[in-house]
């Protein structure tokens, strides 16, 4: 069996039964998709970031091809953002002021004259995941990734994700609250309620047999978004 790319143990962020995020452990190899299912609330944006380095867990560990990352010093974070791991954000509408990205990274998602601004949805998702492909990105984090994105674009990031895990061999984690889209594309699956895993299993088994009947509560939210 392949050697995990990326490992997620017993992970929080904040402390309690109030922690954004409580106690969350996945891996994932390489060529695979995980599946981070959940409502608006549930959790699944500050577990990414914390996974993308945005800011350390508050307790457990992230492990990089063996190597814990969780608590590197800021030269050695950079490095990793820079060349091992891509986080992309959910899209935002056309012309509104993209506060979600690291000023040192906004070049690459807008022409030099619109620094200030994002593309159209679904734009960012295919510039990052197309600079993943080029530099052989190990990992790439997806937060709501096709959120109000047209058909034909969603089918290119499709296209897209497809080529960097049969070329790169990257390890994807996808954060969604629409069922389908774990359904289509991942693996395995997690599903977080309240910051906490109510859900674990290949994404067959808990979409088909979900051992928290809550979980379905996510169809109806999707609907009515």
């Amino acid at each position: 069996m392949a050697r995990a790319i990326l490992e997620v143990r017993d992970l929080w962020v904040g402390d309690g039964p109030g922690a954004a995020v409580q106690g969350v452990s996945f891996t994932v190899g390489p060529g695979q998709v995980f599946g981070v299912l959940g409502g608006p609330e549930a959790g699944k944006s500050r577990l990414l970031r914390c996974v993308g380095l945005d800011y350390p867990p508050t307790a457990g560990g992230i492990y990089f091809r063996g190597d814990e990352i969780s608590g590197v010093g800021p030269d050695r974070r950079r490095q990793i953002r820079a060349r091992d791991i891509e986080l992309v954000h959910p899209p935002a509408p056309e012309g509104t002021r993209d506060s979600t990205v690291e000023r040192g990274r906004s070049a690459l998602l807008v022409a030099p004259r619109r620094q200030a601004t994002v593309p159209v949805a679904g734009m960012r998702q295919r510039i990052q995941i197309a600079k993943a492909l080029t530099n052989g990105t190990q990992v790439l984090l997806l937060d709501e990734p096709f959120a109000g994105v047209e058909p034909q674009v969603r089918r290119r990031i499709e296209e897209l994700l497809q080529r960097l895990r049969e070329e790169v061999g990257a390890a994807v984690v996808i954060a969604t609250r629409d069922p389908e889209v774990c359904g289509r594309l991942a693996h395995d699956l997690l599903v977080l309620r309240d910051g906490e895993p109510v859900d674990r299993g290949t994404t067959t088994g808990v979409l088909e047999q979900p051992a928290d009947a809550r979980r379905w509560g996510l169809a109806e939210e999707r609907r009515t978004a």
